[in-house]
């Protein structure tokens, strides 16, 4: 016989996603207002559309992306109409976009993606595992900002345009910093137990002070400049029509 495989839990599903309204409209919560963001829509796992059942747990994710996604077609037909005049793009569209492209293909630091995706790897492991507690989360808080300065020495040696697979990773490790960094500062500041977040300093859910959604944002355009703040939106808990009863939280039982 051979010894077992170990097995590591690693993450639960990211239930968050861009704030949306029904109409899978992209959102940005300011003053207390939802304000419309023109022309951007969100459904499936990009979205959140604040809606009670309309999660990534189990089926739901199929459910969500038929219902939203539908819902983001007949917004589109609604809004663009036959014949309207073409959408004036600025002359440099995307222009930031290539450059960075370009940095990161001619990026020439001396630490290789793979050694620093393994460190982000390890830091979420060991501070933002499945079950939580205050301790590991401030000082992953800590860890997490040194992972992301370190993104400025990253090295890619592949130049090429073809199957460019370091180039690619590298890309996918500044999407994995982003999230990762934003979900470890949300997580420290939520004092409660709520769905996929198990706290074990704080193991019952708190209504009355975290009935919220948190919006967290990185101050810079750029992963390796940033910091994470944060900002709350409330969960809309009633219907908006009189079609459907009101369905209060109640505690999860087994």
């Amino acid at each position: 016989t051979k010894e077992p495989i170990p097995v590591l839990p690693t993450v639960h599903y990211n239930m968050g996603g861009i704030p949306t309204n029904w109409k899978a409209q992209v959102i940005k919560h300011k003053g207390g207002k939802d304000e419309i963001v023109k022309g951007l829509l969100a459904a499936g796992e990009a979205g959140c559309a604040s809606v009670h059942g309309a999660n990534r747990l189990g089926a739901n994710s199929l459910l969500d992306l038929v219902v939203f996604g539908r819902q983001a077609a007949d917004t589109t037909a609604e809004l663009v109409k036959p014949n309207s005049p073409p959408v004036e793009i600025p002359k440099n569209a995307g222009a930031e976009t290539i450059a960075r492209f370009d940095k990161f293909r001619n990026a020439s630091g001396p630490i290789p993606t793979a050694t620093l995706r393994k460190e982000l790897q390890l830091t979420m492991q060991k501070y933002a595992p499945v079950y939580r507690n205050s301790k590991d989360l401030e000082t992953g808080k800590v860890e997490v900002a040194k992972v992301l300065k370190k993104f400025k020495d990253v090295g890619v040696t592949d130049r090429t345009l073809v199957w460019n697979t370091d180039l690619i990773e590298t890309m996918e490790l500044e999407n994995l910093l982003t999230q990762a960094a934003q979900q470890m500062f949300s997580a420290e500041a939520r004092k409660e137990s709520r769905g996929a977040h198990a706290q074990e300093n704080f193991p019952d859910r708190d209504d009355v002070n975290w009935m919220k959604h948190t919006l967290s944002y990185q101050t810079a355009r750029n992963i390796e400049d940033a910091a994470i703040t944060l900002e709350y939106r409330p969960v809309i808990d009633k219907p908006l029509d009189d079609e459907m009863h009101h369905v209060p939280p109640a505690k999860r039982v087994y």
